[in-house]
């Protein structure tokens, strides 16, 4: 049996922090819990010394907090009862009823859920006092910090638990929002900003802090994840460069995010473009098509559905008005320097925005194209940038000039598709922009332009001033190619997408390897 020494240094250690939880919860109101904590500290200590033998200690403490928590609840009410009803006996039993085991455990659950959404030293400081029951100076000592500022993160600490207990989870911690991220650049990256959204956690900060600066307990409230996870994520994020912090201890991302309605709103208008362009673009075909097939785009024979797919990748998709940039207008966001835009939607994003990643070469550059709908992006990963001779002798191929040294890179290429062997000949399966082809699409390009302008002018204007509205303040100054690059992305998309759905492309069967998307543009 405990003597009553012992049982006060329990009170004060382990309960003191769940009176006040408790206190919180049934008083939704600071001040009045504090007193209720303290009004149940005092009658326990009072019970304690006048009790000669507790037997079950746990059961003793509830009983004596929900009785005072019963006194004050008919004291604030001003309830008109009698004198027999307003005494409640602190009552004893052997064993703790099953209601006041799942209300202890709730109490305790909760303050542990709100100690978890607590950064640094204000959680460590915490857990070290109460859980692992350390000294303040000892607490100090295992947190290198001095006596005085571990008082500063208890005191700070206790204080921002009670503010977090009165906080509702966000609905990100239960919906998260779909994410989908995009870059264009102008250099090689040397962050891979897909191997870090990849997962749910990071896409879902970024969604948190990109409307405004949030604090670690802030972001963890709204996922419902424990700070200590988000932590190590944030500085994940800050080290690539895609999240910010403008002010100590709040965090912004550092890229676009256009929202999901927006998404949606621009998608609509796209439509109803592409319902008028598609037969302009389709009759433009029809009468180029015999002229394109001249040009040695091919030198071997190919279906009309390999030329429309160079028709597609060839005409305007928008007319931007003169929209063109500058290097000094691509913003550095990236750790690593490289001149881009960084921007994300919250949609899942249509299978048509692609990827691409050009191979200079001394007379043409390859140009790998890659669509989700397509089977990812295999493309851009087999004729990579860092691999010119793989694209080398795919060119020369093209121009009859195959080299006996290269015989293991044609095996290579014939096996992905990208050269074709009939008999004892080798001919390139992409299509090649020749000058000649490249004028003629100069010349479509001009015709096109005449529908698509009127159509396109209003509609950039109004992207504009939403692109400008919904970006974070340190791009703002970014927003003519933020709005260009938006733009660009899904006049694309979604003109491939229309292209599609009325038959013009056709979409090569599983397992068929025809780099119908890829071309290779000559100097």
């Amino acid at each position: 049996m405990a003597d009553k020494t012992e049982l006060l240094h329990r009170l004060t250690t382990e309960y003191l922090p769940a009176f006040l939880a408790f206190a919180i919860k049934n008083t939704n109101n600071l001040p009045e819990a504090e007193e209720l904590a303290q009004e149940t500290a005092f009658q326990c200590v009072l019970a304690i010394n006048k009790t000669e033998s507790i037997a079950n200690f746990n059961a003793f403490v509830w009983s004596i907090a929900h009785n005072t928590y019963k006194r004050w609840y008919a004291r604030k009410r001003h309830a008109s009862l009698d004198d027999e009803s307003m005494v409640f006996a602190n009552v004893l039993i052997d064993t703790t009823p099953i209601e006041e085991e799942i209300i202890l455990a709730e109490e305790k659950n909760a303050i542990k859920l709100e100690l978890s959404r607590q950064s640094g030293l204000y959680r460590k400081a915490l857990v070290c006092f109460y859980y692992e029951e350390l000294s303040i100076a000892e607490t100090a000592a295992k947190l290198g910090i001095s006596v005085e500022m571990a008082k500063f993160y208890l005191q700070k600490g206790r204080q921002k638990l009670k503010e977090a207990y009165t906080m509702s989870i966000g609905e990100k911690s239960f919906n998260p929002l779909e994410f989908s991220v995009y870059m264009s650049s102008m250099d090689m990256a040397g962050v891979n900003v897909w191997n870090i959204f990849k997962r749910k956690l990071p896409g879902q900060i970024a969604h948190v802090c990109h409307d405004s600066d949030k604090s670690i307990s802030e972001i963890s409230t709204e996922l419902g994840v424990s700070a200590v996870f988000i932590e190590e994520e944030v500085d994940l994020l800050m080290d690539a460069g895609v999240m910010i912090s403008p002010a100590r201890g709040k965090y912004r991302t550092n890229l676009h995010i256009l929202k999901k309605n927006a998404v949606a709103e621009l998608k609509a208008y796209f439509d109803k473009l592409n319902e008028a362009y598609v037969p302009v673009i389709q009759a433009a075909f029809k009468k180029h098509l015999s002229e394109m097939k001249t040009l040695g785009i091919f030198k071997q024979e190919v279906c009309d559905s390999r030329y429309a797919w160079l028709f597609a990748e060839r005409i305007k998709s928008f007319d931007f008005g003169g929209h063109s940039l500058s290097s000094d207008e691509y913003p550095k966001i990236l750790s690593c320097g490289c001149r881009g835009f960084i921007f994300a939607e919250g949609a899942k994003g249509s299978p048509w925005i692609g990827g691409r990643t050009p191979v200079a070469l001394d007379n043409c550059t390859v140009l790998p194209t890659d669509f989700k709908l397509l089977g990812g992006y295999r493309h851009q990963n087999q004729l990579p940038n860092s691999n010119k001779a793989k694209s080398q002798a795919l060119y020369d191929v093209y121009t009859g000039n195959a080299k006996e040294s290269d015989t293991e890179l044609y095996a290579e290429l014939i096996k992905e598709g990208y050269v074709v062997k009939q008999g004892d000949e080798l001919f390139c399966n992409v299509a090649v922009i020749t000058p000649a082809a490249n004028a003629l699409f100069d010349s479509i390009n001009t015709k096109l332009k005449e529908f698509l302008a009127p159509l396109c002018k209003d509609f950039l204007l109004k992207t504009r001033d939403m692109i400008h509205r919904t970006l974070p303040p340190q791009l703002k100054a970014y927003t003519k190619g933020y709005t260009g690059i938006w733009v660009s992305t899904y006049s694309c998309a979604y003109l491939y997408e229309a292209l599609c759905d009325s038959g013009f492309l056709v979409i090569p069967e599983e397992g068929e390897l025809t780099p119908v998307a890829c071309t290779i543009v000559e100097k």
